[in-house]
């Protein structure tokens, strides 16, 4: 795990790590504590720290995510997804505000032989953002965020 502000990262899918489609990314993140928040230690302080795919709000934590791509060439999956109700949203249901969309991205592409539509989101080793389908087979790594709690 790596701090950044009031969350910690943790980057998977190095060689010989777990990597995956959005979903098993998603899985993943909630058998780590998932969306559901974890309560530490029995309710300790009342503090809460809750586990999820990575969203992003600023451009220094953009960068600091992908300082964390080690080899600087692959895709990695972030915590953003579409819903045909309510349009692109964080995970962690975060406010979306801060993007970085690649150029004609989101473009919501089908691709003739896929299962799905391109509803989940990858970042280029670049920083930019492009929407993919969630089942996509390719090996994608993925980052797992836990928020720190408040100290008032």
């Amino acid at each position: 795990w790596l701090r950044f502000q009031n969350k910690c990262f943790l980057f998977k899918g190095k060689k010989n790590e777990i990597q995956g489609n959005w979903s098993f990314a998603r899985s993943w993140c909630r058998e780590q504590g998932g969306e559901l928040a974890i309560i530490d230690s029995q309710y300790e302080n009342g503090r809460i720290a809750n586990t999820e795919l990575v969203s992003i709000h600023s451009r220094a934590e953009l960068e600091f995510i992908r300082n964390l791509n080690y080899t600087k060439n692959h895709h990695i999956w972030i915590g953003l997804t579409r819903d045909r109700n309510f349009g692109w949203g964080w995970t962690d249901s975060t406010p979306l505000g801060y993007v970085n969309w690649a150029p004609g991205e989101p473009n919501a592409a089908f691709h003739p032989g896929e299962a799905a539509e391109e509803n989940c989101v990858e970042m280029y080793p670049d920083g930019r953002w492009n929407d993919n389908n969630c089942m996509l087979q390719k090996v994608k790594r993925f980052i797992n965020i836990r928020h720190l709690p408040s100290l008032i």
